[in-house]
């Protein structure tokens, strides 16, 4: 006697895998939303393939949950990553006017005026600061290093928060656990060595000291950097557009962010010198444009001789006093909170 089996139509069966799926990754995602789901998985990813924006997302945004409202990000390279701490910022801005800010350093490392702009958009559609400090130098627009910028549009997050549709963007945005299988996949690729140095509030603390580097080999290799003794036309384009977001809700303030004064007397810079006062004047002339403030530095003031890590970014000594100088600076500055 033949037994009766039933044979499930191959569609259906499909369907019922499909649904485990589903149930499967919603429980995933249910699970990271939770704190311990959160403290399980541990790292996250944006999509960069950038040492510095991770990190820099991430502490914002847990920035954001600490504290609140950030009144204040300040924007820029190396020189703001390692150089500019905003707690100092903040107390320095207390101490003139009595008022407590926010503020969120930002900096990342080669990080140029031409990706600044679209950075800058990004961030005030998420953040919504009252101010956004740019710091730039000349070193900004006469170096080549379009591989910090070209890694950071990389990011399907980016594209996504600029209206470039993608289902890895909408991911990264919307899901908990595929930031986390990025992360632990960039994790088991990087480790962590590009993230630990760099504190809650945005600022390094990698470059604390002095370099090991002897002023030769520090000369070889910024002019290895060095592209030609000019102002680019791309560079300047990404600064007037980033200055064009200036409105009443988020005010973009220019800073100079100084070198070494040393950096003009070397040979192998000399063409800086010749080339500074035309940088100088295009700043002026932009932030006129767009009636924003613009605080020159490299002639202004002096970074005492021991606060300096090379011949462009500051050490400990050199960030903190920039830093207090940055605060009271902004506290002379109007702008809405």
């Amino acid at each position: 006697m033949k037994s009766l089996k039933i044979k499930l139509p191959v569609g259906q069966a499909f369907f019922q895998a499909v649904l485990w799926l589903l149930v499967f990754c919603v429980a995933i995602e249910a699970f990271a939303r939770t704190s311990t789901g959160r403290n399980f998985f541990q790292y996250e990813s944006y999509g960069s393939s950038h040492p510095h924006f991770d990190p820099q997302v991430i502490r914002i945004k847990a920035r954001e949950v600490q504290d609140g409202q950030i009144d204040c990000i300040i924007l820029g390279d190396s020189q703001v990553l390692y150089g500019i701490d905003p707690t100092i910022v903040e107390q320095a801005y207390f101490d003139s006017t009595g008022n407590t800010i926010h503020c969120q350093n930002f900096g990342l490392g080669g990080l140029k005026p031409i990706t600044a702009y679209p950075l800058a958009k990004l961030l005030i559609k998420n953040f919504h600061p009252a101010v956004i400090l740019f710091g730039t130098d000349l070193f900004d627009y006469t170096a080549v290093q379009a591989g910090s910028d070209a890694s950071i549009m990389s990011s399907p997050w980016v594209k996504y928060q600029l209206d470039d549709f993608s289902a890895d963007g909408w991911l990264i945005e919307n899901s908990n656990s595929y930031r986390s299988y990025l992360g632990a996949d960039r994790y088991l690729l990087n480790g962590e060595e590009n993230a630990n140095h760099i504190e809650v509030n945005g600022h390094s603390l990698k470059f604390s000291e002095k370099t090991n580097m002897s002023q030769q080999e520090q000369v070889d290799y910024f002019d290895s950097l060095l592209d030609r003794p000019e102002i680019t036309g791309e560079q300047l384009d990404g600064l007037h557009e980033l200055l064009a977001l200036n409105s009443a809700e988020t005010k973009i303030v220019l800073f100079e962010t100084p070198v070494d004064p040393i950096f003009f007397t070397l040979q192998k810079f000399a063409y800086n010198r010749k080339v500074y006062p035309d940088f100088r004047n295009m700043l002026e002339n932009e932030a006129a444009h767009v009636n924003t403030d613009l605080w020159l530095t490299q002639e202004s003031i002096q970074i005492p001789t021991d606060g300096w890590y090379d011949i462009v970014h500051f050490n400990k000594v050199g960030s903190e006093y920039f830093s207090r100088l940055l605060g009271e600076h902004l506290s002379g500055i109007t702008f809405m909170r």
